[in-house]
């Protein structure tokens, strides 16, 4: 049997609007994106709101909430990991 082995699912937070077509309603959403160029740039103070959010809504996935950089100037995004043995 091959020895068991670590799978690592990373992702990221984007906020977004989506629209109900009967109603015409719009809802603000979060959404899982797998590419942190899709992910939503935020101010620090709505970082930490919605990394406080999702991380007592999501409590079996790590959240980060990584700072702006060189390449990412603008602002704040919130990352996401699962962890998984398979084997």
């Amino acid at each position: 049997m091959p020895p068991p082995y670590t799978v690592r699912n990373v992702f990221w937070i984007a906020g977004n609007i989506i629209f109900d077509l009967n109603t015409g309603e719009t809802k603000n959403v979060l959404m899982l994106v797998n590419r942190e160029a899709d992910a939503t740039v935020f101010a620090q103070m709505d970082a930490q709101n919605y990394f406080s959010f999702v991380s007592s809504r999501a409590p079996s996935v790590q959240w980060f909430l990584d700072p702006p950089t060189p390449q990412r100037p603008q602002g704040w995004v919130i990352r996401g990991m699962q962890i998984s043995t398979l084997g």
